[in-house]
């Protein structure tokens, strides 16, 4: 078999990288023996800097954000339940022993107590959602 320089140029890296068999070594070694020029090639290639890969603190910031973007609609969300069912808990019907009773009328402090959660949550996820319209 012809051994061209081509077929040589497409080994030197694989060379380079002692990435190839003993006997493709060999096969190489012994072309670069008879052509000075390759083997200069080949020095290049070995002595030249390795070319350097973007940062990847880029890919992990946008890990990060997008963990942090979950994590805050996942909170409103529950803020948003939570101010609904505090809101609307006071004027609900409570079912007990064999009665109801409209829970505003007949336990006004559960109620007041129930509203005053409503409006704090109802508070606390508008404050949210402004800060996350800001962002």
């Amino acid at each position: 078999m012809n051994i061209t320089p081509d077929i040589i140029r497409d080994l030197l890296p694989l060379y380079a990288a002692n990435e190839c068999s003993a006997a493709t070594r060999a096969l190489v070694e012994e072309y670069l023996r008879d052509h000075p020029q390759e083997a200069a090639e080949l020095r290049r290639m070995l002595t030249a800097p390795a070319p350097r890969l973007a940062a990847p603190t880029a890919k992990l910031d946008e890990m990060e954000s997008l963990r942090q973007a979950r994590r805050r609609v996942r909170r409103q969300s529950w803020l948003l339940g939570m101010a609904i069912f505090f809101s609307v808990a006071p004027f609900s019907l409570v079912f007990h022993k064999g009665g109801h009773y409209w829970l505003f009328r007949e336990s006004p402090t559960s109620a007041l107590l129930y509203a005053v959660l409503g409006v704090i949550c109802w508070v606390a996820y508008a404050v949210m959602r402004h800060r996350s319209r800001s962002l």
